[in-house]
């Protein structure tokens, strides 16, 4: 059984035929590091699940600099969701940190299989209410936390995306300029 079905396997309960059919709704796709999967101005069609490699989605703000909204790590569902679920444009990229193999399956085809496959709707809210956390989490990091403590718990919850990302995609998920993010690491390591 492939990662993606197993994944799938974890929420609800798949017969062999079932999981043939998923299977074959998804095709590989491989990443360049840098790569960019979802660009900005588009409109996303597909979600992908994470087979290996690391991505993280970015915008690009009034200043024309990159904002790190989050990381994504192989065994995990990716997409402009926005832009997926309203068929309206992405304000976001989404790129390759190394390089990274997706299984893909497009809007298309996703609706198809959940009408031949009903407990897939279950499975897709379960991404959406994940998906929610993950954001309702970010907001209030942001918001209640000092640049300290939120690196802190970026140290505690994500260590190896700590170690595999340029220090400037970590300042920037944290808020803070790569500078500040020095002086703190340097403040930790005393």
């Amino acid at each position: 059984m492939s990662t993606l079905v197993a994944n799938i396997s974890q929420f609800i309960t798949l017969s062999s035929k079932e999981k043939e059919v998923i299977e074959k709704a998804f095709y590989p796709k491989s990443l360049r590091k840098g790569e960019i999967w979802i660009k900005e101005g588009n409109i996303c069609e597909d979600v992908a699940f994470i087979v290996s490699g690391k991505l993280r989605s970015y915008y690009i703000n009034e200043s024309g600099e990159e904002v790190t909204c989050f990381f994504m790590q192989p065994e995990n569902f990716i997409s402009s969701f926005t832009s997926f679920l309203t068929n309206t444009p992405t304000h976001e990229n989404i790129a390759a940190l190394e390089e990274t193999e997706l299984k893909i399956i497009s809007k298309k085809d996703l609706e198809r299989i959940s009408e031949l496959i009903p407990q897939l709707q279950i499975f897709r809210r379960i991404i959406a209410e994940n998906l929610f956390i993950i954001m309702e989490k970010r907001i209030s990091m942001l918001q209640s936390q000092t640049a300290y403590e939120r690196y802190e718990n970026m140290l505690k919850e994500n260590q190896d995306i700590i170690m595999s990302v340029p220090l400037q995609y970590t300042a920037s998920f944290l808020g803070i300029s790569p500078q500040h993010l020095s002086r703190i690491r340097k403040e930790i390591l005393k």
